[in-house]
């Protein structure tokens, strides 16, 4: 019997097969991920070591040659590559491609603690790292809030905003640029240090024992038992003024006799702006195990719901980039070509 003959002769037996093939794949349909490309290591391991005030011929002789010495050695490298900055060294790795990065990678940690002692005592460990390209961030965001100024919106953020959004499904971390961090500064007076025979040294070290919080001990009875914190942090610019500095006995010496205190803002490193307009920009990460297109969902309608929840302040969440778009897209037209076919 051909198939042509069973069809005509079982049209049920015909129905049940493709019903079933149709269930199936529309049940393997819905269990798909988006994902715009596979996720994959290349072989490339990157080492780098931070060196604060070498220049780049300091960095290249103490730290980037000995470490290029060191890895060179190593099972399967087929490219080494390092650049020395200033007060940085990269060093690129590069593997063949039937390497294990993750074998690969224990056995390069293996090496530089084994030449950790003829770096320089200024550089700090060396960091091996893979490249992954999933790695990236999904979403960058720009936040900005109306109705507060720029350092108590940072301390929003800091205490409110940040920890509801790395509660959101799929997010691993929040990379935080610009913003204006309160700090307190210390304008120290130079004759007035000489006239109370003090030196810098001093202050710092009086402000930095000062500045602590730490537990004391336990409280305890029959039925229950109390941990006891000394809060030492100066909260107000008015603790610093207040801090004694030095005492002999018979007068003392406070910080504000020898130093006038500012509750400034901390020395902006970077800076964020989307359309001219200042902001905090935020670099949102996915899980490894997560996908794109549904962490940039939970997470655009988590910033919804601050909105809402803070339109008070006039908070407000900007979508710079979203790298879950292109994946959307691409499914959008594969779903388009699979109607198209089925039509046709």
């Amino acid at each position: 019997m051909t198939l042509t003959e069973l069809s005509i002769k079982r049209p049920s037996f015909i129905i049940v097969i493709f019903t079933i093939l149709i269930g199936g794949g529309l049940l393997s349909y819905n269990q798909l991920s988006y994902e715009l490309l596979p996720d994959f290591s290349p072989p490339l391991l990157t080492v780098t070591t931070t060196y604060p005030g070498a220049s780049p011929a300091t960095v290249e002789s103490q730290v980037s040659k000995p470490l290029e010495d060191a890895l060179s050695g190593l099972e399967n490298i087929s490219e080494v590559t390092s650049f020395s900055l200033d007060n940085a060294s990269i060093v690129l790795l590069e593997y063949k491609a039937s390497a294990d990065i993750d074998v690969s990678l224990e056995d390069a940690q293996r090496k530089i603690n084994n030449i950790l002692n003829n770096l320089p005592d200024g550089a700090a460990t060396p960091v091996v790292a893979k490249i992954e390209p999933n790695a990236s961030p999904v979403l960058q965001v720009s936040a900005l809030a109306t109705n507060m100024d720029e350092r108590d919106f940072m301390e929003l953020m800091d205490d409110q905003l940040l920890p509801q959004i790395k509660q959101t499904k799929g997010v691993a971390e929040v990379q935080v640029i610009g913003g204006e961090k309160r700090a307190f500064r210390v304008n120290v007076d130079k004759e007035k240090m000489k006239l109370y025979g003090l030196s810098l040294a001093q202050i710092n070290q009086v402000v930095s024992s000062a500045n602590v919080e730490f537990p004391t001990g336990k409280v305890k009875n029959n039925s229950e038992q109390l941990t006891v914190r000394l809060a030492g942090k100066f909260k107000t610019a008015k603790d610093l003024e207040n801090l004694i500095v030095y005492a002999n006995g018979t007068s003392t010496v406070k910080l504000s006799d020898v130093a006038s205190i500012e509750d400034g803002i901390d020395d902006q490193i970077t800076v964020s702006r989307f359309n001219g307009v200042n902001g905090i920009g935020l670099r949102i990460k996915k899980q490894s195990d997560a996908n794109a297109v549904d962490m940039a969902k939970a997470t655009k309608e988590q910033f919804k719901a601050i909105e809402e929840k803070y339109a008070k302040e006039g908070v407000k969440f900007t979508v710079a980039t979203d790298t879950s778009k292109p994946t959307v897209d691409s499914v959008d037209a594969v779903i388009h070509d699979l109607e198209l076919a089925v039509f046709l």
